[in-house]
């Protein structure tokens, strides 16, 4: 609503009942209705334009690549013998951007005609969610009031996650002997257990095979240990917000992927682990192991807050003497999750966290755990 015009407008008709009380005559009267009609025809203009507008918008497929533009086409369609004189286009923009239109451009429509706009859409963030217009901005010939309305058939993307391929880790730039020390293969238990003689090594303890035999039970070293890496993916959603667990999921999966093809381009065994009703685990040695991570990720969905949790858990077990790294990439890394993932550390098996966490503190080590906070509003390119 334009203040200015309607407070000339209320003094004109303040005026015209001044004059209409004192004097009479035609041209009070005149002003009187004037201000009446006015407004009411100007709304009714408005209701008018919303009535025949026609608005279209469709995007080069309905599922995109985050951080890859794509097509976005946007069509205007004035369906009435009426000039549409002023109409303006809001769109969605916390979790995508279209570059080449700008939210404040007021489109002019002639009578039966059309406008068609071509523009980049890039969408930010991994998941499904809204994009293109939002609302539309209506105002009447005289500009004297705007109605503002969401369209009824919005745009939504399956939107997939970025291919992101990393030269090196920030970390090992920084440690470089970091990996290189980790991965050096070391005797490892197989399955084989016996029982427990006096002198044993108590790391070696098989607990499960211990609790069904009723008594205690060790793993027997054979051979040499796998010189792998386990990328534990965060299984949890935190928020039902999507302007709070959009950006930190997208960040968690493209981290996976990123050291997942990372590691598997430089040669080293990766296991990725997430959470699907039980643990999953997906080798990745080849491209084609890593395109089938990739498409699992595409769909992934993350869980209740207990999900994390309980994927460690069925971990803590099994993890000491597979893996050569541990590498959790988590959203919160709680007294709860520290816990879990220190009981996997009981053979000194490294273990490195990423936190995508923009309240996370500095890069540092807690209980053992080396912790590298990498957010969620820089690349990850950038951060990794």
């Amino acid at each position: 609503m334009n203040k200015r015009k309607l407070l000339i407008l209320i003094a004109v008709f303040a005026l015209s009942l001044v004059g209409i009380s004192l004097r009479g005559g035609p041209v009070p009267y005149v002003f009187f209705w004037l201000t009446l009609l006015v407004p009411a025809v100007c709304a009714l203009y408005i209701l008018f334009v919303m009535i025949f507008l026609k608005i279209y918008q469709r995007s080069d497929g309905r599922t995109m690549v985050c951080g890859t533009p794509t097509d976005f086409y946007i069509t205007l369609n004035n369906e009435s013998p009426f000039s549409f004189s002023s109409v303006r286009i809001k769109f969605y923009s916390s979790f995508s951007t279209v570059t080449g239109l700008d939210d404040g451009c007021v489109y002019e429509l002639p009578p039966h005609s059309s406008l068609t706009r071509m523009t980049p859409l890039l969408c930010r963030y991994r998941g499904e969610y809204l994009v293109g217009i939002k609302e539309m901005i209506i105002s009447d010939f005289l500009n004297l009031f705007s109605f503002r309305y969401r369209i009824k058939e919005p745009l939504s993307v399956i939107v997939a996650p970025a291919n992101i391929r990393l030269e090196t880790l920030r970390y090992l730039e920084e440690h470089p002997d970091a990996d290189r020390d980790s991965l050096k293969d070391r005797p490892r238990p197989d399955i084989p257990v016996r029982e427990y003689v006096a002198g044993d090594d108590t790391h070696l303890i098989h607990w499960k095979a211990s609790a069904v035999m009723g008594k205690l039970m060790v793993r027997e070293r054979t051979g040499t240990e796998k010189s792998g890496i386990a990328i534990i993916m965060e299984a949890s959603r935190y928020s039902d917000k999507p302007e709070d667990y959009l950006p930190a999921e997208n960040r968690v999966i493209e981290s996976v992927l990123a050291l997942a093809f990372y590691y598997m381009g430089n040669g080293v065994p990766v296991d990725v682990i997430y959470y699907s009703g039980r643990a999953v685990t997906v080798p990745v040695r080849t491209p084609g192991d890593y395109e089938r991570l990739y498409e699992a990720m595409r769909g992934y969905f993350f869980g209740d807050e207990g999900n994390t949790v309980r994927l460690l858990d069925e971990l803590q077990q099994e993890m000491c003497w597979q893996y050569s790294i541990i590498i959790p990439v988590l959203i919160r890394f709680s007294a709860r999750e520290h816990d879990l993932i220190g009981r996997m550390n009981v053979a000194h098996v490294p273990v490195r966290v990423y936190l995508a966490d923009d309240n996370a503190d500095a890069a540092g080590e807690t209980g053992g755990i080396e912790v590298i906070p990498v957010g969620t509003k820089a690349p990850t390119e950038d951060v990794l």
